[in-house]
């Protein structure tokens, strides 16, 4: 798991991969709090000061800044915004008003709305939740493992359609007896995952809503921002309509020692496992380890594709369902990378800095009860029994 957006996205990755092979270090726990902690600390902290610098150069006017922790805050400001209707949205609208639940509205989110005062929405940013980050790195590795999977199987698979496999015992045999050979040699001889296979590059990202036509306007005031690159442009047409920009920013590792000791309370920290004592010294001895950038992923949209994508065709929670609906990778492999990545992303937000074990390893078979398990343990969590023993 290769995160763009933290500082010190190559120790993760080097911890991740060590954690695939079930190779654990005794300061690994400790290495991941503060990876998770301080990197995003600082992730949204960067975020929100570019965001900051580039509304006033798109819009005029005061900018307000809105909380949201669920998807129903979000839906329910656009279904009130002042920006200008189509009777499509209308429509869409009165359809969502009608019946919310419908709509995943009770879904988490970490975000913040960027508005004016008349509740027209500028733009917002979110950090993409564990589970989702999880999700993500086991598809990335998954499609990797799977390759290795269909080689080490008879050849003609990788012409056979998913849909197949589960009609033909024969096929199905064939894949189980492969998935069982790379776990082995994974137990052997451990993973090493391709750096470009697993990076993730949304992790932290924003949307500015502005006429599309106006595409020019936004990337000069891009390239106006000091330090600021623009890695990668590409323009998605059809369900979903945005233009999608993948850009690197500069750290200041000056500025966010300053703020790190106002901003953070000792309680976060403590829970975490985090002492107290000296943290101020060890968040700047950590901040100047880092690389020097961390990469923002910036979709630019319409008012009426940001009502789509929250209510409409493209809604991103029924793209989330379908994703997990249509996994094509069979085996115990991609179900085991995934609760491997989302405990470790555990270990950074619970008080437990010392584990004896990674409780799953790559080779085995789980039901998730023993994610959930190991995940309590964490937070000192009683198990959910009916008797005591």
């Amino acid at each position: 798991m290769y995160i763009s957006a933290f500082p010190h996205r190559e120790e993760l990755f080097e911890i991740t991969n060590r954690w695939l092979s079930d190779q654990l270090e005794p300061a690994d726990p400790l290495k991941i709090t503060r990876i998770i902690t301080y990197d995003s600390f600082m992730a949204w902290e960067l975020i929100q000061d570019f965001i900051s610098d580039l509304l006033p150069l798109l819009f005029a006017g005061s900018v307000r800044i809105k909380p949201i922790t669920t998807k129903k805050e979000l839906k329910d400001f656009l279904c009130r915004s002042a920006h200008r209707r189509t009777v499509g949205i209308e429509a869409l609208i009165k359809d969502y008003l009608r019946t919310p639940e419908y709509y995943y509205n009770s879904s988490p989110i970490a975000g913040l709305i960027f508005h004016d005062d008349r509740e027209h929405i500028l733009s917002l940013c979110r950090f993409k939740r564990i589970k989702r980050t999880a999700e993500k790195a086991s598809r990335y590795a998954s499609e990797y493992i799977h390759q290795e999977v269909l080689k080490a199987a008879h050849p003609s698979l990788s012409k056979r359609l998913p849909s197949e496999v589960f009609e033909d015992p024969g096929v199905l045999a064939e894949l189980i007896r492969a998935e069982k050979k790379v776990m082995a040699q994974i137990q052997e001889n451990g993973l090493r995952l391709p750096k470009e296979i697993m990076t993730i590059r949304d992790v932290l990202g924003m949307k500015v809503v502005i006429d599309q036509s106006d595409e020019s306007g936004l990337e000069s005031a891009l390239l106006s921002l000091p330090g600021l690159d623009i890695v990668e442009k590409e323009r998605h047409t059809g369900m979903y309509n945005a233009v999608h920009y993948l850009l690197e920013v500069p750290v200041d590792t000056d500025k966010m020692q300053g703020r790190f000791q106002s901003a953070v309370p000792a309680l976060k920290l403590a829970s975490r496992g985090l002492a107290v004592d000296g943290i101020e010294n060890d968040f700047k001895i950590f901040s100047s380890t880092g690389l020097n950038t961390i990469q923002i992923d910036l979709i630019v949209t319409s008012f009426k594709e940001l009502v789509e994508s929250e209510i409409g065709r493209s809604m991103h929670e029924k793209r989330i369902f379908d994703q997990r609906q249509q996994q094509r990778f069979y085996g115990n492999i991609p179900k085991n990378i995934e609760y491997i990545i989302e405990y470790l992303l555990a270990v950074g937000l619970s008080p437990s800095i010392h584990i004896d074990e990674i409780p799953i390893k790559i080779w085995g078979r789980y039901l998730p009860d023993t994610l959930g398990f190991s995940v309590r343990q964490l937070f000192n969590m009683p198990e959910y029994s009916l008797i005591d023993i």
